[in-house]
């Protein structure tokens, strides 16, 4: 499968000038959140936000800064990373694109370390690390950058995307009582006018929360977001997830175990409302693998991905899986991690592809932090606007 993906099958600009890897360099950033979130595995009032820099120089001797994100949540819940695990794991990664070892590495090239050009020739220099999809994601979106400006284009068009705006919804986290919830949900829909709601559920706050949504607001579109609080082996839960099909929702998010792709797929196919796959699909393989199993047991239309590109270790790899779907059927949508404006604007640049078909997280109830790092893309009444400047087309960008 990995040799169909080419660049030009996958619609990607393909660079071809050598690029040399002169300075890497690791910005860190604590960052508090205006509205603390929670969500089943947790509740945060802060974020560390990694943010690799990388300088490349041409063979005429420009230089070109690039900067990408890396977006972990403060403790492995979500998934085995946390901002402890990528600091460890960006080391190595910097290792490999300077071409030095791991105790020597300090940020600077090797001068004998070969050049990039395209994007597969850049990933292959850490290709060899295994897992650590939030690191690897973060220094490539430093190289995307960089190209971008390189071809004095943005992200999105070397990306292949299409629109100029996309469709955006907000994510409601858990609430302790009806009241609160419904608070926020009538600021996105009366005052924001969001393309759809997300609201996060789990067992004793959700079929209760979902008829108070419904009775004030029937027609608006509506998804919840598990974040696997539920057993699929559990009769009282597999009977709570059946009597949301009361409740017209676009679909359930990841209601089962993180790492299940099988049960799902099984446990799940007397449902009618269609299930989304988010923590389950780390790359392109697992989207296949879940693609296989929803024809064998369920119905292909049941299915939705949910593509994190920090979750499965960037952004070409969320374009594979992006392609991989369309081609077979399935909707997919872009999820956020709670991104600072660089990773949410790149997050809009990937939106910009045909095959993401589904509004994403991309904007919330007040800035995610007290002090972001740069302006964020414009967004009215359920749509944002995809920046047209060269990169990411950030304005007033600050990591200091």
């Amino acid at each position: 499968m990995e040799n169909e993906f080419t660049l030009k099958y996958l619609g990607i600009c393909e660079n071809q000038e050598p690029l040399f890897i002169e300075k890497i360099e690791i910005k860190k950033r604590v960052m508090k959140l205006r509205i603390p979130f929670e969500a089943s595995y947790g509740r945060f009032n802060y974020l560390t936000r990694l943010f690799p820099v990388i300088t490349f120089r041409t063979q005429s001797g420009e230089h070109i800064t690039g900067i990408g994100e890396c977006s972990p949540l403060n403790a492995p819940s979500y998934n085995y990373e946390c901002c402890e695990t990528v600091e460890a794991a960006l080391r190595y990664i910097i290792a490999g694109l300077t071409g030095k070892k791991i105790e020597e590495a300090d940020g600077f090239a090797d001068k004998n370390s070969a050049p990039v050009t395209d994007v597969i020739s850049f990933i292959e220099k850490y290709k060899w690390i295994t897992g650590h999809n939030m690191a690897k994601a973060g220094v490539e979106g430093a190289y995307w950058d960089a190209a971008a400006k390189l071809n004095r284009t943005s992200v999105s068009k070397l990306w292949g995307g299409s629109r100029t705006e996309v469709e955006t919804g907000t994510s409601v986290g858990l609430e302790p009582s009806i009241d609160k919830l419904m608070n926020k949900i009538d600021i996105a829909v009366q005052q924001m006018k969001v393309a759809r709601i997300k609201i996060k559920v789990k067992p004793g706050r959700d079929v209760l929360y979902l008829d108070a949504i419904r009775k004030r607001y029937p027609d608006i579109r509506l998804q919840v977001d598990a974040n696997a609080a539920y057993d699929l082996f559990n009769t009282e839960h597999l009977a709570l997830l059946k009597e949301f099909d009361n409740y017209d929702l676009s679909m359930i998010e990841q209601p089962g175990c993180n790492d299940d792709i099988l049960d799902h797929s099984r446990r799940l196919a007397g449902l009618n409302t269609p299930i989304c796959l988010d923590e389950s699909i780390l790359h392109a393989i697992h989207a296949r693998q879940a693609i296989e199993l929803w024809e064998q047991y369920s119905s292909i239309d049941k299915l939705i991905i949910n593509v994190k590109p920090p979750r499965v270790g960037g952004y070409l790899e969320a374009i594979k899986i992006a392609k991989l779907c369309s081609a077979k059927g399935v909707s997919v949508w872009c999820g956020g991690m709670y991104e600072s404006v660089i990773g949410k604007t790149a997050n809009v640049h990937f939106s910009s592809r045909a095959e993401v078909n589904l509004p994403g997280d991309h904007i919330s109830q007040a800035p995610y932090f007290y002090n972001d790092v740069a302006d964020a893309p414009v967004y009215k009444e359920g749509r944002i606007v995809v920046p047209n400047g060269t990169g990411w087309g950030l304005s007033n960008l600050n990591l200091d």
